[in-house]
């Protein structure tokens, strides 16, 4: 009998040996299994991403020009509050500000817009943006973008209504849904945005409230009565101001709580014409595709 209990003994150490093995097997199986299938979607994921990251870089189109940033001091004409150049600072230093530049056309809205860009350049080491603009007409420090989301954290953004692109069934209410956002996603990304619009009636008066500072180029006649009662009221304040310095090419009157005052400034050094006409040349090669 011992040797039976023995024999069977073994036996069941036999068969408890080969349930191990056969469970250590099928468990290493099993991670093995989920192993290759996680590396197999890490694989997928990062190209996938990869791909991404190269679509992203080809839409983000650096300017044609080259051009060493040469920027031009803007001219204090008149100060009302405040000091210029410590408003200038504050731009320079901030994490994000918010800025809206209004006037009539052909005051220099652009113009004003990229000479701040090239002191931005100079003085800080914030990358450059622009949004509504043609890569062809500007410098290889300015990156032109067609959407917010291209753009790097802690950059400074110019941004052009004129130029930004809506089909033609979106409605007006669906344009400030797009500004509100643009204004939204600036703070959460801590851009320095500028603004150019050519009446404030465009711009939803909730976008209005958000931002740090107005640069008011001189408006036409029938454009003051069509603005915001705030901005038409800050015209009305300064219209004295506007009449005896008309004069100065490129004056325009800044609205802060740091700073108030009328200033003017060179065009940038590798200013041309194109630039503020860029979409229109734009649209005009779009619909010669088309047709």
């Amino acid at each position: 009998m011992s040797r039976k209990k023995s024999k069977n003994l073994k036996g069941i150490k036999f068969i408890f040996k080969m349930i191990c093995k056969l469970f250590y097997y099928l468990f290493k199986g099993i991670y093995y299994l989920f192993k290759y299938i996680y590396l197999g979607i890490k694989y997928l994921m990062n190209k996938r991403k990869k791909k991404n990251t190269e679509k992203f870089h080809e839409k983000v189109k650096k300017g044609r020009i080259k051009n060493q940033p040469r920027p031009r001091p803007f001219m204090v004409l008149k100060s009302l509050n405040g000091n210029f150049n410590s408003f200038l600072n504050k731009l320079f230093t901030s994490n994000s500000t918010i800025g809206i530049i209004l006037g009539a056309r052909g005051t220099g809205k652009s113009a004003i817009g990229m000479a701040l860009l090239e002191q931005f350049k100079s003085k800080t080491n914030k990358k450059i943006y622009a949004l509504g603009f043609n890569a062809d007409d500007l410098p290889n420090w300015i990156n032109v973008v067609k959407s917010v989301d291209e753009i790097e954290n802690g950059s400074v953004l110019l941004a052009d209504e004129s130029g930004i692109e809506f089909s033609s069934r979106e409605s007006m209410s669906d344009k400030n849904k797009f500004l509100t956002n643009l204004l939204l996603i600036a703070r959460h990304k801590d851009l320095s945005l500028l603004f150019i619009s050519q009446n404030s009636s465009n711009i939803e008066i909730n976008a209005i409230r958000q931002t740090d500072y107005m640069i008011l180029k001189p408006s036409s006649l029938l454009q003051r009565d069509f603005e915001r009662k705030k901005i038409k009221d800050i015209y009305e304040e300064v219209k004295k101001e506007f009449e005896d310095l008309k004069s100065n090419k490129g004056l325009a009157y800044i609205y802060s709580n740091d700073y108030r005052g009328f200033i003017s400034n060179e065009l940038p050094s590798f200013w041309s014409q194109k630039v503020s006409k860029a979409y229109g040349n734009f649209k005009k090669k779009e619909l010669n595709k088309e047709n």
